[in-house]
């Protein structure tokens, strides 16, 4: 008797629930009918992400306060770091870092940078994560994001984001959540039993960053970016998908199918969004971003993220900007090399847009 073959009768499931095509009357359509079809898919995607459940609880007054405790602000060669947070709903507040360089005068072009992955969190992306994972992380995969940019000239706002660094899980509380992965587990259940994501309540998060940067008169909303890596990325595409304040957003190692690597590869919890797949793939998510500038990233030798995926991905994002009658605002860097962040691939697209 042989066993169940699961993956071939999902395989039937996930053509059965395919939008990706669904909707391609008009997402490909130009002009009227294109909007249209933003501002319909916007709308869905914000409710299958949670947002009802976080507008329930919302703040509008999101409350900045400056951290004056020792080391709260560094000085460091060519900027400083200071430690801020913000209240992002009722009861909770969102701890970040504000990178200001000295090499240029305000108002700065603002990147928000979004961490991958890491129990460090924000300490990651602006460096100063220091036992022998995040250095070799910082050295190998330059995962310093928010360093590379401040140095750069951007003025850099980089969160801790949910599950991650001062957001991690009290281990006296949960002492299985330890390690990153394990905490979006412990706190994606937790939201999904709430109608809401954690994924989705990241992306809310950066919302109300954006609304930080907007209050600052140091600080050019005009000129807004998001850059993010891995699982930074996926949260910098949704952001600058629902948000038309960001600019300009760079995803790096995390787009590509779901059917090539959110289904296939087994990957954390959070990447999972209840729903997601049944309003459209990933193109869909990036042509809402449209026709403001987007920049693909992938390493052609990412496990998780297959680069034929990445690239297929591409081909039907460029369609959307077409659409868009802005073919030219979306691009594809591959880099040489696996699941990191590539410079290259970032900082001199958002240079000559920011």
């Amino acid at each position: 008797m042989t066993g169940f073959d699961y993956d071939d009768w999902f395989d039937g499931v996930l053509r059965a629930s395919d939008s990706g095509d669904s909707s391609a009357a008009s997402a490909g359509e130009p002009g009227r009918a294109f909007a249209a079809w933003q501002a319909s898919f916007r709308g869905e995607l914000r409710d299958v992400l949670g947002f009802p459940t976080m507008r329930d609880r919302t703040v509008e007054d999101i409350d900045p306060r400056r951290r004056e405790r020792p080391g709260a602000t560094v000085q460091r060669r060519r900027y400083q770091r200071q430690t801020w947070s913000v209240r992002t709903e009722r009861g909770f507040r969102v701890p970040f870092y504000l990178l200001v360089p000295d090499s240029v005068d305000p108002p700065y072009p603002v990147v928000v940078a979004l961490h991958g992955h890491s129990e460090h969190g924000k300490d990651l992306a602006a460096g100063v994560a220091d036992d022998e994972a995040a250095r070799r992380h910082i050295a190998d995969d330059r995962r310093d994001i928010a360093r590379q940019a401040v140095r750069r000239g951007f003025a850099v706002v980089a969160p801790d984001m949910r599950a991650f660094g001062e957001l991690r899980p009290d281990a006296a509380d949960e002492p299985n959540a330890s390690d990153a992965v394990s905490a979006c587990a412990y706190w994606q259940k937790r939201a999904q039993l709430v109608g809401r994501s954690l994924v989705g309540e990241r992306v809310w998060d950066v919302g109300r960053l954006v609304d930080f940067v907007a209050d600052r008169p140091d600080l050019d909303a005009d000129r807004l970016a998001v850059c993010g890596h891995s699982g930074g990325g996926t949260v910098a595409l949704l952001a600058g998908a629902l948000d038309e304040r960001v600019g300009a957003v760079v995803a790096c190692a995390s787009v590509c199918p779901f059917e090539d690597s959110i289904v296939p590869i087994d990957h954390c919890l959070c990447n999972y969004v209840p729903g997601l797949r049944r309003l459209g793939e990933v193109w869909d998510v990036a042509g809402l971003v449209a026709p403001r500038p987007l920049r693909v990233v992938a390493g052609d030798a990412d496990p998780i993220f297959p680069i034929a995926g990445a690239r297929r991905a591409f081909d039907r994002i460029r369609g959307r900007y077409c659409a868009a009658d802005a073919a030219g605002e979306c691009s594809l860097f591959v880099g040489d090399g696996g699941h990191r962040f590539f410079e290259a691939g970032a900082w001199p697209f958002l240079r000559d847009r920011l």
